[in-house]
């Protein structure tokens, strides 16, 4: 590659022993050598080489400065031809993990291998941006995630995935089997590591039980040293494979320069392992192996149950698409053909069996059934469904056959964008985490220099119990409880939710609603069914409602208007003929050899010139005439949902300043805001109108939610410190709300709030805990009181208990 003959530089004799890109041991003889920074830098093979050349001549030599952990070794490769990936270009495989915009750009969504910390995530965002053809790059450090939106006229798939591969860290597509695969490893892992120390646990503390036996009644010296070297090599291996991962975080933010709560647990460990160590070698002290295996042990179960709690509500999503089929059956030259659901398009004719799980949306053409739709709103009641109704991928069809005309690929499925939801970034840390991590960072130097007070003084009183004393103080007061505090409470209410009904997009959601003051709602489609209804008839001539009603619903059977559909199931007066829809204007029709009228009152007056003024504009008015004879006003209007009322109420009563913004008619808005209990109300608004009233109330240090369900909405929304898209939105409004209801009634809202408020009581409840359990403990275990054996029960039982407490926010009463 280019700049490789740069790399082979100096005497191999010359340069350090460790690789400056991986960290591993030059081979001796060695030459790779890459100048960084002014510096020339050993490196151990050509991958190494070919990698830090090439972040060299990107300008990106501050990844070196940056990073925590080296890189990995990628092997003797120098560089990822495109070539390797070019299956990733096959339009069937790239719809798996990538979907175009519909403006000539693609956004796909990688999962990545090999990144350790922020530094790594910055090499590759950087270097990505400076291929021609990416308009954006962000990597999700936490779920290892690369998305990526580029021109997909000037760049391919492969030569992504080659450059992510020349950077030094591994890609593959980001499927739902994918990241579960990893998902399951990862649990596997952290199960034998819990495994391995509880098992290490339990033997030493049996021969602790010995050992402290033989103190008060003797013991012989051959004895006593024998079970000290067994519960050293059983202590050795647990520290080793079990507390890796502690001191490797500490050393890689140490590095870093940062403090975080494994510092403290990895010198608690290493301090008193090393110490009982010395004390196996040298025949004399005490010995606290049971000490340091219980301490792991309880450590290691806290964070895993809290990462089994977090791993089982991700896994809710996975498992769903898992059991979709791979093969469908579709309708093809007269007969049921197999086909791969992969290669399903618009308009396909699928069957779905009694029993299956059906695999796209689409509508039923022929065939009665019920399907079961917990997946997305935690309903196991089963819903019935017939020709004309609407299925979604995901669900189960439980009793008959179902022929299903598809409405898209899986790509375009609710489930689909459910999916994409769920693991889309929030964007900026929740406040409350920000705070959590500030308070964890000077915690940490706090201990530190606690506990190097707390040896100081004890090595004056007693030399022997300085130690000791020291290290309860370092496990008592590690701050695990306070790390979890926040991330717990927000996983189990986003969780609570979701199983209501309501999608919850990023963590700051929650947090930004529970600060909000004021509510900024929409109109139609909101607050109301967003569906017109025949609501007066005025009656012009001496025919009846019920008879003016008949002929209006045999006219507007020919109407593709929203007005035809306030008609459907209305009686239809006999008679009416040669019906045409006129677009923007009504429909005309022929009874009697005499032609009918019905739509606006323009258009119905070049037949009825005598046709007066709508009454009023409060309402929605449709003329009805026939020739030379006006007949009637037809009045019709969006009703309120029923759950507006309370719901407003409630949060007004709870303090929420709340105002009414819509583009609707000013006169059919005040109509409206005399139902409901509002600060303000406003019609006439374009989006823009919407935008500055939204800006000038955060302007002035409100924290505003929205509500809205259109396209028009969809700015509003972005630009809210926390929105929500009611059901039946478009998919604009749908992608920028935080919050998306499922469910058709507003009380997702109001459970949101309630949820959102009551989150942060239990974060605060938590951090409260964590820090006051630290303070009352810390001069416990100063004053030499809490022996390490308690102090590790009690630290974990701290880090349990945040979590409990997190979890009450998943009961259903939330």
């Amino acid at each position: 590659m280019p700049g490789a003959a740069e790399a082979v530089v100096g005497d191999a004799t010359a340069l350090p022993a460790h690789c400056f890109h991986c960290g591993e041991d030059v081979p001796a003889g060695s030459r790779y050598a890459v100048v960084i920074d002014g510096s020339e830098r050993p490196m151990c093979c050509p991958g190494c080489a070919a990698i830090a050349t090439l972040v060299r001549e990107g300008g990106l030599e501050a990844y070196y400065r940056r990073r925590s952990s080296y890189g990995e070794r990628p092997g003797t490769a120098t560089a990822a031809p495109a070539e390797q990936f070019a299956i990733y270009d096959d339009p069937e495989v790239a719809a798996g993990f990538s979907q175009p915009d519909g403006d000539g750009t693609r956004q796909a969504r990688l999962l990545l291998g090999g990144i350790h910390c922020a530094a790594c995530t910055w090499l590759i965002e950087q270097g990505l941006d400076q291929m021609p053809g990416v308009l954006s790059a962000n990597v999700n450090l936490q779920h290892q995630r690369l998305d990526i939106r580029f021109d997909s006229s000037a760049l391919q798939l492969s030569q992504i995935f080659a450059r992510v591969e020349q950077l030094g860290y591994r890609a593959q597509p980001f499927l739902a089997r994918t990241r579960r695969e990893q998902m399951d490893a990862e649990h596997r892992s952290n199960l034998r590591r819990l495994a391995v120390a509880g098992l290490g646990m339990m033997q030493a503390g049996m021969f602790a039980i010995a050992l402290h036996a033989g103190d008060l009644q003797g013991i012989d010296d051959a004895h006593r040293d024998l079970m000290r070297w067994v519960s050293l090599i059983i202590t050795t291996f647990v520290v080793a494979y079990s507390s890796r991962s502690f001191f490797e975080n500490a050393w890689r933010h140490l590095r870093a320069g940062a403090l975080v709560m494994d510092l403290p647990v990895a010198l608690a460990i290493g301090l008193a392992w090393l110490a009982s160590a010395w004390a196996t070698v040298s025949g004399g002290g005490q010995v606290y192996f049971d000490s340091v295996l219980m301490f792991t042990f309880f450590l290691l179960l806290g964070r895993f149950l809290e990462q089994r709690v977090r791993r089982r509500f991700q896994l809710n999503w996975y498992e769903v698409e898992s059991a979709l089929p791979s093969l469908v059956q579709r309708w093809q030259a007269g007969t049921w053909q197999p086909e791969a659901r992969i290669k399903v398009t618009r308009g396909d004719r699928l069957l779905a069996t009694a029993g299956s799980v059906i695999a796209v949306d689409g509508r039923v053409c022929a065939g009665h059934s019920s399907v079961r739709e917990d997946s997305f709103n935690g309903e196991y009641q089963p819903r019935p469904v017939a020709p004309g109704d609407t299925v979604f991928a995901g669900t189960l069809n439980l009793e008959g056959a179902l022929e299903i005309e598809a409405s898209g690929p899986y790509s375009e499925t609710r489930l689909a964008a459910l999916q994409q939801s769920v693991g889309r970034a929030g964007g900026a840390r929740p406040r409350l985490a920000k705070l959590a991590d500030r308070i964890a960072g000077w915690f940490v130097l706090a201990v530190l220099l606690v506990t190097s007070a707390t040896a100081f003084v004890w090595y004056q009183i007693d030399p022997g119990r300085a130690l000791w004393v020291s290290l309860s103080v370092l496990v008592i007061s590690c701050p695990c409880a306070l790390a979890l505090a926040t991330p717990a409470a927000l996983t189990s209410a986003a969780a609570a939710l979701r199983r209501r009904g309501i999608l919850v997009h990023g963590e700051n959601a929650l947090d930004a609603l529970s600060r909000s003051d004021t509510l900024l709602v929409d109109k139609t489609g909101t607050l109301t069914h967003g569906a017109l209804n025949l609501r007066q008839v005025l009656p012009l001539s001496t025919l009846d409602s019920a008879q003016l009603t008949a002929m209006a619903a045999a006219l507007q059977s020919a109407s593709r208007h929203p007005v035809a559909k306030a008609f459907e199931g209305a009686v239809k007066a006999p008679g009416f003929e040669h019906l045409q829809y006129c677009i923007g204007a009504g429909v005309s029709g022929f009874r009697d050899n005499c032609e009918w009228r019905i739509g606006s009152r323009d258009f119905c007056r070049e037949i009825a010139p005598a046709l007066a003024e709508p009454p009023d504009t409060q309402h929605y008015w449709v003329a009805l005439v026939r020739r030379n004879k006006a007949l009637a006003w037809l009045g019709f209007d969006d009703q309120l949902r029923p759950d507006a009322e309370p719901l407003l109420a409630q949060l007004g009563a709870a303090g929420i300043h709340i105002e009414l913004l819509s583009g609707d008619r000013p006169e059919r808005v005040a109509v409206v805001a005399q139902a409901l209990p509002l600060n303000s109300a406003r019609g006439g608004l374009d989006p823009d109108q919407k935008l500055l009233r939204l800006e000038e109330l955060q302007a002035s240090g409100h924290v505003v939610a929205a509500i809205g369900d259109g396209l028009n909405d969809g700015p509003l929304l972005a630009r809210a410190d926390v929105s929500f898209a009611v059901a039946q939105a478009t998919d604009l409004a749908r992608a920028q709300a935080d919050f998306v209801m499922e469910s058709r009634d507003l009380d997702g809202i109001a459970l949101s709030w309630r949820t959102a408020l009551r989150c942060r009581r239990v974060i605060l409840q938590n951090m409260a805990w964590a820090l006051g359990y630290n303070l009352c403990a810390i001069p416990l275990a100063a004053a030499g009181l809490v022996p390490p054996w308690a102090a590790a029960l009690g630290m974990s039982a701290s880090s349990l208990l945040v979590v409990l407490n997190s979890l009450r926010l998943t009961r259903k009463g939330t």
